[in-house]
């Protein structure tokens, strides 16, 4: 489903009063959005439902998805760096070639999740953060830090 520009700012504007406990508010459910290239850096996504959402080649520079549901949601090839993604749910997403510098996936949950050519550089993660098996993050780049003081390990 495409989504015409209008009507995607009013499911924003409504999400940020539900964000903000205003009255009639409600949470953004983009569930199965096409959102192809869309620009949504800094938008704040929090808790926010993508789940099979097409966001390839979207501009989500620190977005907020702090945990929001984005499984099966194609992300490739989009732009991600300073994203929060603190307990996201990404399992079976597509991340190929996605730009993830210095993003938090504390929490995150990226089971099954395509990680090809993404960029961990700076991206910090902590032991709650499921990744694919057999996947290895500190080779990738990304960085463990401590659940309670946020000190690197």
């Amino acid at each position: 489903m495409k989504l015409a520009f209008e009507d995607l700012q009013i499911i924003l504007d409504l999400h940020q009063k539900y964000l903000s406990g205003d009255s009639g508010g409600q949470k953004a459910d983009l569930a199965g959005a096409d959102l192809y290239g869309v620009n949504l850096a800094e938008t704040n996504l929090q808790g926010a439902i993508l789940t099979g959402a097409e966001l390839k080649r979207a501009n989500l520079w620190r977005v907020n998805l702090e945990g929001a549901e984005l499984s099966c949601t194609n992300l490739k090839r989009a732009v991600m760096e300073g994203a929060n993604l603190h307990y996201a749910v990404l399992k079976n997403a597509s991340l190929k070639g996605v730009n993830l510098e210095h993003a938090d996936l504390r929490g995150a949950s990226l089971d099954n999740t395509d990680l090809e050519d993404v960029i961990f550089t700076g991206t910090i993660y902590d032991r709650k953060t499921t990744w694919p098996e057999k996947f290895d993050p500190v080779a990738a780049g990304a960085i463990l830090v401590d659940v309670k003081s946020n000190i690197t390990l």
